[in-house]
């Protein structure tokens, strides 16, 4: 949480909480583990694009450097909080809905209807949505 203005405790009862430290009294708030790997997961992704960014414009052969390094370091963590991700409820959830979008392309693709296994994609895409971070 650290550059994002909050703080992660735990209370007396051992329940998870999250305060904004940005203001003298802060709201607090409760929040789980699923919570702080997903807003993780969505900061890192950010950024990678601010990264991805600065090195493809880059000032000079330094600042591609510095860009460049960062960049593979984001990538690095990235892949460690997609293993994170997969174990929240959000991406069993992902991995739940995935699977039955997949289960009805396979069932239509062997019928041979490419085109209405495309609209079936299209749409379970479209009706997915938690919220939270896709993938």
């Amino acid at each position: 949480m650290e550059g994002h203005d909050y703080a992660i405790g735990i209370d007396s009862d051992g329940k998870m909480y999250r305060q904004d430290i940005a203001e003298e009294n802060g709201e607090i708030e409760p929040y789980l583990i699923d919570d702080v790997i997903d807003i993780v997961c969505e900061w890192n992704y950010e950024l990678i694009l601010d990264a991805e960014a600065h090195r493809s414009d880059p000032k000079d052969f330094n600042d591609y450097n510095e860009y460049q390094s960062k960049y593979e370091s984001l990538k690095a963590d990235e892949k460690r909080l997609d293993r994170l991700f997969d174990k929240t409820s959000y991406g069993k959830e992902l991995i739940e809905v995935a699977t039955e979008l997949a289960d009805r392309v396979i069932a239509q693709l062997g019928n041979k209807e490419l085109e209405k296994a495309a609209v079936t994609v299209a749409e379970g895409v479209r009706e997915y949505s938690t919220g939270k971070r896709g993938r």
